[in-house]
């Protein structure tokens, strides 16, 4: 029978392996490899739902100002929130009551009254709905890196349509 000591008595250095190292850098390397490819994917999932949010608010606008007979405004803002009179902006949104409102403050706001203007950079645009269908109308572009959207509002019908990263329109129903 040997004798159990409690006292090592190898030459063992403290430390890690080779291939203790190599698992955790493998580990890391394959964590970095799932988490960079879907912060893309968030990019693309919140611009895709702040365009829909502003497509709903035109259209909400437009289906009130029918019903009620009375014309509706869907006011859209795209704030900087780097200005120093931000918290001012914010402040005067709230005192506003349109129909319905969009705001942002990630995405870039141009508006063109028809396709054969340029397109102008703004932080408020109002578009107003009338009781017999008709609306101010109207380009709206929205950008946020190399994304873009168009919303487009019919003058004469009210209706309104959107493209992403430069398609063609396709109408809302």
């Amino acid at each position: 029978m040997t004798p159990i000591s409690a006292v090592n008595t190898g030459s063992r250095q403290p430390g890690f392996t080779l291939l203790e190292l190599l698992l955790v850098v493998s580990i890391i390397i394959i964590a970095v490899g799932i988490v960079i490819p879907n912060l893309n994917t968030l990019d693309t999932s919140v611009f895709n739902a702040q365009i829909r949010k502003a497509a709903a608010a035109l259209t909400y606008a437009r289906r009130i100002a029918i019903v009620e007979a009375q014309p509706k405004a869907v006011v859209l803002y795209a704030f900087d929130p780097e200005r120093a009179d931000y918290q001012q902006l914010r402040a005067q949104m709230q005192t506003e009551n349109p129909a319905a409102h969009w705001e942002s403050d990630l995405l870039d706001l141009k508006f063109q009254t028809d396709a054969n203007q340029l397109a102008a950079a703004v932080e408020r645009i109002e578009i107003t709905f009338y009781p017999q269908g008709g609306s101010t109308g109207g380009l709206l572009n929205f950008g946020l890196n190399e994304r873009s959207a168009t919303i487009k509002v019919d003058p004469i019908t009210g209706r309104i349509t959107t493209a992403y990263n430069g398609e063609t329109l396709a109408e809302e129903k």
